[in-house]
């Protein structure tokens, strides 16, 4: 019976704009998150699984959940951790061991300015195994900012310490504030915490702990150099190095790279650097603007060195637009491919995956001009050439704004996809499974030159294409699986599958086509 109403869900979709024809499933999930800024979810898939982790808000307070799927869409499993012996809390941070337990790092709020740290370990199963709490009632605020990991034994956090808070009304200039770092071995015991020198180490941690080798890696300022940068190494002893970069400009993101070296996104514009571990400046790379709005949200590298970026970018006059670009490995322009949805819309690029010689963007997209809400929206490009070989977009429910935020590509170019859509005064969400991400037949004149017949077929598939060769055809069941594949052909056999309806993928060097086939 699921089969059947899926068989006729696809059908349904296949009737519908043909940019929606890969869409095999969509799942809302209700997480009552307020925004979509901060509070994102991730997507994993592990062999038939797809597992979406975030942040949810519950009538307790606001815990982790991890949403497990098959392939077709049923929900395997429900979890929901760190929404109890902590009340009016924030999910801060959260990271998973490799022995099947995960912590979560939480702010709760204790009163106005005032709040205290709990940190959590879980089994995967849902169990609490240990609760620590950090607070000084009296007189002092603790705010945590990051969490990392070190071999499974070890349990980093940075956090603030505000004391002289004020009370309702009172100016909050007065308020002063200390960065800590603290330790704790992965049974709960605290080892040990570190404050910093405001002044000589650090006042601010831009972003969070990232860690390779036994040591925590941070980036930070300090009260004498406010606009200069300093690499901050940490091992599980407590020794300190502090390490003088040559990075000036506003950090956004750092991700370290196959080779042990650094991917660190600037701002307020379109510039990447590549850094080695002390900091030493590689290469840098800046794409011109002349907006301060440019914002690179998503990098990548790929086992031969390039890297690729995904993000906003503006032009003159006009709104943001999804730039993708990809460099070498010594940070030389290769390509770069820029959508812009209806005009001046605003479309912005969160997350970019690599697979089978494509490029994965997938986003967000104003759907009816300037200001207005915003869709899902998934590109496909090719590694090489950089053309967009794809386009994928979904409006929710509610038409409010809809923003993909993670996906990734199976080995048969199924696309598993999640975000946050805004239903009901609220933002849930939206996971989906595509078959594909193709381009648009208004785009391209492919549908109406190639033929596919007999349709319905108990036998074999002709395909006519005129002039066009045909690189390869692939034929897909309703779930996404391939069931078979001919290579420079302009017929495929479909005598031994059983009766069903199928899609059918004809690559040509103009381009890709799916059409739909009745297997009698």
């Amino acid at each position: 019976m699921k089969r059947l109403i899926l068989i006729l869900i696809v059908i349904g979709i296949m009737t519908n704009a043909y940019s929606q024809s890969t869409l095999l499933w969509s799942k809302d999930f209700t997480a009552g998150l307020n925004n979509y800024y901060s509070e994102y979810p991730v997507i994993q898939t592990i062999a038939d699984t797809i597992k979406v982790v975030g942040r949810i808000n519950t009538a307790s307070g606001q815990g982790l959940g991890i949403i497990k799927y098959d392939l077709s869409g049923n929900i395997i499993s429900t979890k929901i951790y760190g929404d109890d012996l902590a009340s009016n809390n924030s999910v801060i941070d959260y990271k998973f061991d490799a022995t099947s337990h995960v912590y979560i790092l939480q702010k709760e709020k204790l009163g106005f300015y005032k709040s205290k740290i709990v940190l959590q370990k879980y089994s995967l199963d849902g169990d609490l195994i240990w609760i620590q709490q950090i607070q000084n009632p009296a007189d002092t605020s603790y705010t945590p900012h990051s969490l990392g990991l070190i071999n499974d034994t070890c349990i980093f956090f940075t956090a603030y310490k505000e004391y002289n808070y004020p009370e309702p009304g009172d100016d909050v200039i007065e308020t002063i504030t200390l960065p800590y770092l603290f330790a704790f071995s992965s049974d709960g015991g605290q080892l040990w915490q570190r404050v910093f020198n405001t002044d000589t180490e650090i006042s601010w941690f831009p972003l969070g702990i990232f860690v390779h080798n036994n040591t925590a890696y941070l980036f930070g300022m300090n009260n004498s150099s406010l606009f200069h940068r300093f690499l901050l190494k940490i091992d599980i002893n407590n020794d300190l190095t502090i390490i003088n970069t040559e990075l000036e400009r506003g950090i956004k993101n750092v991700q370290l790279t196959l080779d042990n070296n650094l991917l660190v996104t600037q701002g307020p514009d379109y510039r990447i650097t590549k850094t080695n571990l002390l900091g030493a400046v590689l290469w840098t790379s800046h794409y011109e603007t002349n907006n301060s709005s440019d914002e690179i949200k998503s990098t990548i590298q790929d086992a031969d060195g390039n890297i690729y970026i995904t993000g906003r970018h503006y032009e003159t006059n006009t709104n943001a637009d999804i730039l993708t670009i990809k460099y070498d490995s010594n940070g030389n322009l290769i390509w770069e491919n820029r959508y812009e949805y209806g005009g001046n819309n605003a479309d912005i690029g969160n997350t970019i995956e690599l697979k089978n010689g494509q490029v994965y963007v997938g986003g967000q997209s104003q759907r009816i001009g300037a200001g207005g809400d915003y869709d899902y929206v998934v590109l496909k490009i090719d590694d090489e050439s950089g053309n967009t070989t794809g386009i994928y977009r979904y409006n929710g429910l509610a038409n409010g704004n809809d923003v993909v935020t993670s996906l990734k590509v199976f080995d048969n170019g199924n696309v598993a996809l999640t975000g946050l859509s805004y239903i009901n005064s609220q933002y849930d969400w939206t996971t989906q499974l595509l078959s594909d991400v193709i381009l648009s037949i208004p785009n391209i004149s492919l549908k109406s030159e190639l033929k596919v017949y007999p349709n319905p077929t108990c036998g074999e598939l002709k395909i006519e294409s005129g002039e066009l060769r045909i690189e390869d055809i692939v034929i897909y069941d309703v779930f996404g699986k391939i069931q078979k594949i001919e290579k420079l052909k302009n017929a495929i056999d479909i005598s031994h599958l059983s009766t069903g309806i199928y899609f059918v993928k004809i690559r040509t060097e103009a381009g890709e086509v799916v059409k739909k086939v009745l297997k009698e």
